[in-house]
């Protein structure tokens, strides 16, 4: 079965406080580019403008750093709790229409628009399917839900986002391998190693 991905909207998670890093790490600057700025071409490579930015912490000083213009960004009001209520925020931004999230960060700078592709083709053949990340004996974002998870996403609470919820369903996980997905920039110390080595 082969699906389309006309109705599949990304939902980028941009709203953290990045406490551990000391300043917005999504405006971190990589090849010229803010971090969000890089996570949002590659996305919209593939979905256009369908595509949800969920902002919390920092979120005007975002809103005019990056341009915004073609996506739906809306602000998380309640993002201290966590990144489970920018995951409910963005899937209760949704159209109707939708048939499938893809949850992705905003910090995991080396995934590319071929990387997300992959990750959509390998869920357009499986479409009941959760397609989930696979790297370093893990699994994880980005991660493509179909529509009949959404209400239990909108049931999650927390800060481990969408993770109990992948570990709940392992018996319906499609498993892409994502070795790049491993990096995200949590600390100084990640955007090092990412400056130094990419």
């Amino acid at each position: 079965m082969n699906v389309a991905i006309d109705n599949v909207y990304a939902i980028i998670l941009a709203a953290g406080s990045s406490s551990r890093m000391g300043n917005p790490k999504q405006l971190l600057e990589w090849h010229n580019r803010p971090l969000l700025a890089h996570a949002l071409t590659n996305i919209r490579e593939i979905l256009h403008d369908r595509v949800i930015v969920v902002l919390g912490a920092h979120a005007e000083l975002i809103q005019t750093s990056i341009d915004l213009g073609d996506v739906t960004s809306i602000v998380n009001s309640q993002w201290q709790e966590g990144m489970a209520s920018s995951i409910r925020a963005g899937v209760q931004a949704l159209p109707a229409s939708a048939a499938a999230a893809l949850i992705m960060l905003c910090d995991q700078p080396l995934i590319n628009a071929e990387h997300i592709q992959n990750l959509l083709s390998g869920w357009q053949h499986a479409p009941t399917l959760i397609a989930v990340s696979e790297y370093h004996q893990s699994v994880g974002v980005p991660v493509v839900f179909p529509a009949e998870f959404f209400t239990d996403l909108l049931e999650l609470k927390g800060d481990r986002g969408a993770k109990p919820l992948i570990l709940n369903f392992k018996d319906r996980l499609l498993k892409i391998p994502l070795l790049e997905a491993e990096l995200d920039i949590d600390k100084p110390e990640d955007f090092e190693l990412l400056i130094n080595q990419y």
